[in-house]
Parts: C-alpha cells; structure tokens; sequence
C-alpha cells in the first residue's frame, strides 16, 4: 500500500476521528471485525487519554502510516483510499469526530441470519455502578464529536440505556448529529419528538431485509411489518423536507428474499433513500441457517438466479445501491461472490463500507 517509487503512503483517517465504544465498553478505531478485536482500550477501566492516546493506539497508528495492516485484515476500503501523504506519523490525536454507541444487546426481533431461538441477551454489558455515570464517562469523548450513531448491537428504540444516552447527549452536547440504525418498528415520530432529536439526525438507518409481508415475516421474528411501512413513509417525509442529512434501508442478502432486490430498489427510489446490500454474516449459533441461506455460496442452487440478477440491467443502472460485504465467522472461509461482484460493476454502484 506504498508508492515505492515516492515512498508516500495510504492514509487511513480512522484511528483519529472514530471510536467504537462496544459491549463491555471495549474501545475500537474501526469496526472490531475488520481489526479482529484490536482494542485501544476500556471506558470501564481507564481513562479517555490512556486510550485514545495510549500506548495501543499509538502503535496502530504508527503501523498504518508504515503501511502495515497486519491489524486490521479484514479491511474492506483498502483498495479505496486515495489519500495519501509523506508527512512524520501523527500518533497523538484530538477527541475523535464520530462515535459508535453499541453497549446494550437488547433488541425486540430476532432475525434469523442474526440471533437464534437460543441466544440470551447479555444484561452485563455496562457495570451496574457505572449505568448511572455513562453521559460522565463518555463526556471526554463527545467532547468533539460530530456524530454519534447507534445501536451497533441492538435497537436503539428497545434499549432504556440507549434511549436515556441519546437524549442527554442531544442535551448535553446541543451540535452532535445522530445516525440511527433501528429495525423501524418503534421508529415512530411521537419516540424521535421524546428524544428530542428531529433536528439532530445526520442519518437513519432502517433494516428492513424485505419488499413483502410475507418475505419480512420469514426473516423478522417477532416484527411488525406494517408498523415498519408506515414509520419508513414518515422517515421519507423527514428526508423530503431535508430535516435528515441521509437515509438508508438495509437488506441483508439471502436465498429467501434476493428475488425482492429490485423492489427494494424501486421503493428506496420512491421514498428518496438509498439502498444497502449486505453481505450474510455468519455467528453466534447459526451455522445451520447460514448454509441454508448463504446464496452468495457458489455451492448455494439460487448462486446463478442471484449472479443473473444483479446484472440484468435493471440493477446495473439503479442509482444510490451501496453494497457492502462482511467478515465471515465461525472458520468459514469468506466466499468470492461480493468480490467479484464490486470488480463488475464498480462503475455502476457507489462501494464504500461504514464511516
């Protein structure tokens, strides 16, 4: 990742204007799949300056500008970055500019391709004696911030902590923006008006997976498909009248509803939302229902209906489809099919992964 001939370097911003505060308060400077777990630290047990200017982060810090990504393998942008630079390295950095909140798992669905009927919400995730203390706690990395999104682990709406940390950030720090992923059920405009956040949102993102009640059905256990529908006509409304910065669907690709992948488009088109198409990832318990679903798998009966969908030209000449693969889990080897997609057509569909 060096011009050898200029021995300039990529340049990664990530380590100095993002941090991802994750269960049990572990700190990240990307997404903790793609770095395999590299943690900077812990907002439970050291303070703002031992980790974002720790020994830890500099040592990331340093290695990126060596151009060794050795820490970070499952890094999706590096053919990407464009930027680069010759200056010394920079391993102390200012607070960072974005904030990814994931510190409560609880979630009112389960998806299929996400918990099983088995998986136990962990209530343990923030130290009882430190509930109280998060705004307290968080205070020195908000401090210059500009965005704050979450829930990266469960919803957002379902989630007191999550609720109250919003709504005392939205009053604390009057200039932070927020990017909200939920599921869309309780995304309604009464619970935005509590938060006192419908000038404050950057970004929404809705996980919908599905065009139809009866597809949504397969896939969202416990949902409420219409409820989802009516909040996603209102959210467009917001978007409409430029009260939001951005707006997303996420569809989470599978053998059961890939065949709705162009009426996702069409609808997003409508509502003036774009589009993401995930990757399936495969954790927890679900190894089962991941190789039933798993259509990008070569190996998969639908892998060529799902290769001839996506480049009918229908898909190739939609507009705001953003397509974003995943890391793969429990030893399975990462399959070929988002790669080989993104190289077809990377002049038609805009590839970019998160922050």
């Amino acid at each position: 990742m060096v011009d050898n001939n200029t021995n300039k370097h990529i340049y990664c911003p990530n380590p100095y204007i993002l941090a991802e505060i994750m269960p049990y308060g572990n700190v990240y400077p990307c997404s903790c799949g793609w770095i395999r777990g590299y943690s900077f630290g812990n907002i439970f047990e050291q303070s703002f300056d031992e980790i974002w200017n720790g020994e830890k982060a500099k040592k990331f810090r340093q290695k990126l500008y060596d151009n060794d990504f050795s820490l970070c393998p499952g890094c999706q942008n590096l053919e990407i970055l464009k930027e680069i630079h010759d200056k010394e390295p920079k391993l102390i950095s200012e607070p960072p500019e974005r904030i990814l909140l994931g510190l409560d798992e609880l979630c009112d669905v389960k998806c299929i391709f996400c918990r099983g009927e088995n998986y136990k919400v962990d209530t343990n995730l923030i130290p009882k004696d430190k509930e109280d203390k998060l705004l307290e706690i968080l205070s020195p990395w908000l401090e210059k911030a500009k965005y704050v999104k979450t829930n990266a682990v469960g919803e957002v709406f379902a989630s007191k902590i999550s609720r109250d940390l919003i709504k005392n950030i939205a009053s604390k720090f009057p200039n932070v923006k927020f990017e909200i992923i939920t599921n869309g059920i309780q995304c309604t405009k009464e619970n935005l008006e509590k938060l006192n956040i419908t000038d404050k949102i950057s970004m929404m993102t809705v996980s919908l997976h599905a065009f139809t009640e009866k597809t949504y059905n397969k896939i969202v256990k416990g949902g409420n498909y219409k409820k989802v529908i009516k909040n996603i006509e209102y959210l467009s409304q917001m978007k409409k009248e430029r009260k939001m910065d951005r707006f997303e669907l996420h569809f989470t690709v599978t053998s059961i509803n890939y065949k709705e992948i162009l009426d996702i488009i069409k609808l997003c088109r409508r509502i003036d939302a774009k589009v993401r198409l995930l990757g399936l990832d495969c954790s927890r318990d679900l190894e089962e229902t991941y190789n039933k679903i798993n259509i990008q798998d070569k190996k998969h009966p639908d892998y060529n209906k799902l290769v001839k969908l996506v480049h009918s030209q229908e898909f190739l000449n939609a507009k705001d489809v953003v397509i974003q693969g995943h890391d793969y889990f429990v030893g399975l080897e990462p399959i070929s099919f988002w790669d080989n997609l993104k190289n077809k057509i990377r002049n038609k569909c805009k590839i970019f992964g998160v922050l």
